[in-house]
């Protein structure tokens, strides 16, 4: 921790000013990464007390040393919550309040890339049918066709009555955990929600393959992948991917109700699935299907996300949401530059960043973007 404080004092590129509104900005966001992890943490040990239960001391002074960086006395829930839900106690581990206060905000090199999440751009970025086809858009209340051309409230009505339904209509900016994701029928709702909106992209309903329709055939089931470019050399690489389901009507987001399992290089699911406080599952409580199958088509999976993340830039950490569509393809559903899950792969026993972790420490302790 005095280490980032010297970091930002010692930065002979600042004015004084500048030193001063950094620390006091660092110490406001580690405040309130910590109070927000703690309330968090205080309700996964009131549902589950044995998720506190101690790692060994070993290890727990290993995870100490490892994070002294960026706090003189680590809070050990993280690792705890790890351990007792996977089995596997790892020093590296990622404390959940360093992460917010520190990793992320360190490997985001400029706020331009959050204009690359922006949903109603994705095939004007990308035009060969990895992402969802768009029908229409809305932005800052200009309604737009397919192509970004300027239509009428009339022209919309039009087309809404044209098109092949159901549809997603969806904010196309600035909205997290599933909230005001609807799947439409015909054309009076579609109009309804298009006029109550001022940002949103209306985009063909993606149907999603049999492999995954088992777990939960009222939804759509995602693969969470996330890609780390390495500081040393600028390469992507897939540091794990999660397979994202919904529970009781749920969509597949863990704040809206639904499980998540992580899913191994060679593409097994990992036996167990949990929500979002922890609770485990062998199978999905509404179909009955188990966790330990193999996904379809890894390699291809990984390909696609490797090949959107060399897109991306100002950003060393891109989390994408990809699906299995009927026809056996890929799908990017949605790009991801902040704001990121790291207890998908954490719950699951594997450390965020693996044997990447060494050398983002390292760089995050040197490098200020506070």
């Amino acid at each position: 921790m005095k280490n980032i404080y010297k970091n930002i004092i010692k930065n002979n590129q600042l004015t004084a000013k500048e030193k001063s509104k950094k620390v006091l900005y660092y110490f406001s966001r580690r405040r309130g990464a910590k109070k927000s992890w703690n309330k968090r943490h205080r309700k996964v040990f009131e549902q589950n007390n044995s998720y506190n239960n101690p790692c060994n001391a070993q290890v727990e002074a290993e995870h100490q040393e490892i994070w002294s960086p960026f706090r003189k006395n680590v809070d050990m829930s993280t690792l705890r919550i790890c351990k007792n839900i996977s089995g596997r106690a790892d020093a590296k581990m990622i404390p959940e309040d360093v992460f917010v206060s520190d990793i992320e905000p360190t490997l985001i090199s400029d706020g331009a890339v959050h204009f690359l999440s922006h949903k109603s751009f994705y095939n004007q970025w990308f035009p060969e049918g990895i992402f969802p086809e768009d029908i229409f858009h809305c932005i800052e209340g200009q309604y737009l066709d397919s192509e970004l051309n300027s239509i009428g409230l009339d022209d919309l009505k039009k087309k809404a009555k044209n098109i092949l339904y159901p549809v997603v209509i969806k904010p196309n900016w600035g909205s997290y955990g599933g909230k005001d994701v609807y799947f439409v029928e015909n054309t009076e709702k579609l109009v309804t929600l298009c006029k109550a909106s001022c940002d949103f992209v209306v985009q063909e309903q993606i149907r999603q393959h049999k492999f995954f329709r088992r777990y939960n055939p009222g939804g759509p089931n995602t693969i969470r992948v996330y890609v780390y470019k390495s500081v040393k050399d600028h390469k992507p690489h897939v540091i794990n991917m999660a397979l994202r389901m919904g529970r009781g009507g749920s969509l597949d987001n863990e704040t809206d109700g639904g499980l998540h399992t992580i899913i191994d290089e060679e593409g097994f699911l990992n036996n167990y699935a949990v929500d979002k406080y922890g609770e485990k599952f062998t199978e999905h409580p509404d179909t009955g299907y188990s966790f330990d199958d193999k996904i379809p088509a890894v390699d291809e999976l990984k390909e696609l996300a490797l090949k959107i993340s060399e897109q991306i830039y100002f950003t060393r950490i891109i989390g994408l949401d990809l699906c299995y569509d009927s026809l056996s393809r890929w799908r990017a559903i949605e790009v991801n530059t902040k704001g990121h899950t790291i207890r998908f792969a954490q719950y699951g026993g594997q450390p965020f960043f693996r044997e990447f972790t060494d050398e983002v420490i390292e760089y995050c302790k040197k490098i200020i973007r506070h």
